[in-house]
Formats: C-alpha cells, structure tokens, sequence
C-alpha cells in the first residue's frame, strides 16, 4: 500500500504568491505579513519574529493593497491551522 503525498490529500490548489496582508489576532494591533502562498481554502502566512498563535485561534486577514479595480479588498476569517518553522497556515471560515 503507497502513502499520498502531502500535496496529494490537499483539497485546494497552492499558489506560490507572495503579497502583503494585515493580519489581525484577538485582541490585539494589526500587524503586517506577507503570504507565501493561497489557495481556495487557506493561505500560508510568513511571520518573521513574531510569537505564532496557538492553532485554533481565530483571526483576520487583508489584502494590504486595493484590488485592480481600485475596491477595497474584504476582510476574511481565518483559522490557525498549523504552524512550521517560517510561519502559520490558516483556513478561511466560510
């Protein structure tokens, strides 16, 4: 019997982009990071320095910048779902 790969139980497709979010935890200052790469379902934040949220906290994300149309980019939910060495993986609360 063969092991899947991590990149095969993925339910969403990996983006490697790296953009600007302000990142907002429970009661606290917003603080800007940037991605390392989205998906449909998450994205993987880099967060240099920083004391990583407990898995399981829920926060908000936001593109830094406006979106091409020149709108202001929503303000999204996310989930703590894993940490690793350079930083958090969140998933979006629908």
């Amino acid at each position: 019997m063969s092991k899947l790969s991590s990149s095969e139980l993925r339910r969403h497709l990996r983006i490697g982009l790296v953009v600007e979010i302000d990142l907002t935890l429970p009661g606290q200052e917003t603080i800007q990071v940037r991605t390392k790469n989205i998906s449909d379902g998450g994205l993987f934040l880099v967060v240099d320095g920083l004391q990583l949220p407990a898995v399981g906290t829920d926060v908000t994300v936001r593109l830094k910048n406006q979106l091409g149309d020149g709108e202001e980019p929503p303000v999204n939910r996310a989930l703590v779902v894993r940490h690793e060495p350079d930083g958090i993986g969140l998933e979006f609360i629908e």
